[in-house]
């Protein structure tokens, strides 16, 4: 998943700043919000093109060469040069951005693509994630809830229940060991949320860290004969399509467009308009994966989105 989610919920932290107060007018929000669009947009193709990846010949290492490689190598000057700050942080929390961000976080999402939709994988690995980020900050750090984030998660949570349950009773086998492995996976992101806003790393940093010691474990992996590979059988088209959107847009550009569209629309608008990622990865399978949405699924996801939207604080009074 793109790291990027992770800042606007660091700036969702900071934004009662009087300096987070103002945003961007005229042209600079009309670029906001096309800076938000196409966020949104590799999100969803993200999750449309693991799930594509794994029901073919690719393998999660495969995907996970992909993911890891452009940050580890492109990025690694500023990990270097940040060296010194990295060491300064406590390796519990280095442990938590290495883990929840990268291999065992892809494993489980991969995994879990491999038994369950992109529509299920939208709704609980981007859904819940909020819900997790404020369980962990309230059981660790005693923050407050306000009552609007309470009324939003009461939705996601409302809304993971119904795609769960009707999952488990109407879906394919095995869809709902899926849907278990993508809320496993939408914990381990909140994980690295978490970590990374107490850490203070830069987002670069972070990431070069996160996509080093991935690559590492991979090589390791497939050094022992643990991973095995389909690159060989795959297509020369879904290399294509994975190398663009695994490597280049999830790898390297939503770090600006994420970043551009929080500063000019504010962490609580980005928010509201992320949440329309799942329906957005649901509507992209419909004609590239030959999905189609079920009726528990359409609630779902419409609780999720109503839930994340309020829980944003967009309606809050400033």
């Amino acid at each position: 998943m793109p790291q990027t989610v992770t800042q606007h919920t660091s700036s969702m932290s900071a934004q009662e700043s009087p300096k987070y107060k103002q945003y961007a007018t005229g042209w600079g929000f009309r670029l906001g919000l096309l800076a938000a669009f196409v966020s949104i947009l590799i999100w969803a193709s993200w999750l449309v093109s693991m799930r594509a990846g794994m029901t073919n010949t690719l393998t999660a290492f495969d995907l996970g060469i992909l993911r890891f490689s452009p940050p580890a190598l492109l990025l690694l000057p500023f990990l270097w040069r940040a060296r010194a700050q990295v060491k300064a942080v406590s390796p519990i929390l280095l442990l938590g951005i290495v883990c929840g961000a990268g291999l065992p976080f892809f494993y489980l999402s991969a995994t879990g693509l491999k038994y369950a939709p992109a529509s299920h994988a939208g709704l609980l690995i981007l859904g819940a994630f909020p819900f997790f980020v404020t369980l962990l900050a309230v059981l660790f750090y005693q923050e407050k809830v306000s009552r609007e984030r309470k009324i939003g998660l009461s939705f996601v949570c409302a809304g993971v229940l119904v795609l769960f349950s009707l999952s488990l009773l109407t879906a394919p086998e095995n869809t709902w060991k899926g849907d278990l492995l993508l809320l496993a996976a939408s914990f381990f992101w909140a994980v690295y949320t978490v970590s990374l806003r107490i850490a203070g790393l830069p987002p670069f940093v972070s990431t070069a860290l996160m996509g080093l010691v991935s690559l590492i474990a991979l090589a390791f992996l497939w050094a022992t004969g643990l991973a095995s590979s389909g690159l060989v059988n795959a297509s020369w088209d879904m290399l294509a399509g994975q190398i663009l959107v695994q490597s280049l847009l999830v790898g390297l550009m939503t770090g600006f467009s994420y970043g551009y569209a929080i500063q000019k629309l504010g962490a609580e608008n980005m928010a509201a308009i992320g949440a329309f990622t799942p329906v957005l990865a649901a509507l992209i399978a419909i004609p590239v994966l030959g999905e189609h949405l079920e009726g528990y699924s359409i609630a779902g996801l419409i609780f999720v989105s109503i839930g994340v939207v309020i829980a944003s604080g967009i309606f809050k009074k400033r």
